[in-house]
């Protein structure tokens, strides 16, 4: 886990907790119930693929070095969710589904062929459509608002693609061309945390941050040996914030809380 999200699950955490004792109940847990909802919002990722490498051939990378380069796709982020809250005095614990698009955008020139023979002609590119999660809840109600933290597991479809077109001037053009291409669901996980508002006995508002790590999408391509491949692993991450609004259904309203 990064530094970064380290720092932010620990705030969330920080929040939770601090909102735990300033909150006291006043009646049934009015959170408890099924609910279903729409959300929208903004992805920013970091991509980062390792160099094109056929470890059968002599000189093994085809751009000539093993350092491995990065980009920072991003995109627009929306869906739905679904989930059921369980609360008991201030606390409330629940499990939450999601499902939408998060359409993660972007490429780069690799800086190694670039680097190596000052030609600019091999691209690296991704792109995401649909996603799913599901994660648990846990949030601390303080009068109409819940402060929760959520966490769990997330798959995403994904498109990448390295390309050499050789269209640049031949030196440094190498022997050939390169077309290496791979798609998969990218299996990983989230962390996140928020807050919803009751703005109504059965509606709720919820502002929200998500950190998911997809781990790595594949691409392969022929090399410059029959029966030989490029191959190459291209590691995803996402920074997604959201706001969306839920229905609940045969809840009783939220309840109130006093210090």
């Amino acid at each position: 886990m990064s530094g970064r999200v380290a720092v932010a699950a620990a705030m969330c955490l920080a929040i939770v907790s601090g909102a735990a004792g300033a909150a006291r109940a006043d009646g049934p847990g009015g959170w408890t119930g099924f609910y279903a909802g729409l959300f929208a919002g903004y992805a920013w990722g970091r991509a980062e693929a390792t160099e094109a490498t056929d470890p059968s051939l002599l000189f093994p990378f085809y751009n000539g070095v093993a350092t491995p380069y990065r980009f920072d796709p991003d995109g627009a982020f929306a869906g739905a969710t679904a989930g059921y809250n369980r609360q008991w005095g201030a606390f409330v614990a629940g499990i939450e589904g999601e499902i939408g698009y998060l359409g993660l955008r972007g490429s780069v020139i690799d800086p190694n062929g670039i680097a190596i023979f000052g030609t600019p002609d091999t691209e690296t590119s991704f792109k995401s459509d649909f996603y799913a999660a599901l994660a648990g809840r846990l949030g601390i109600a303080t009068g109409p608002a819940l402060i929760f933290v959520k966490g769990g597991g997330a798959l995403l479809n994904a498109r990448a693609s390295t390309i050499d077109p050789c269209v640049a001037p031949p030196v440094g053009c190498g022997s050939g061309t390169l077309t290496m291409n791979g798609s998969d669901t990218m299996l990983g996980w989230t962390i996140g945390g928020g807050v919803e508002w009751a703005f109504a006995p059965l509606w709720t508002a919820k502002a929200e941050y998500a950190f998911f790590d997809f781990g790595s999408i594949d691409t392969a391509g022929p090399s410059n040996l029959p029966g030989e491949f490029y191959r190459q692993s291209i590691d995803v991450q996402a920074h997604t914030v959201r706001f969306g609004g839920n229905r609940r259904f045969g809840a009783p309203p939220v309840t109130t809380y006093t210090k």
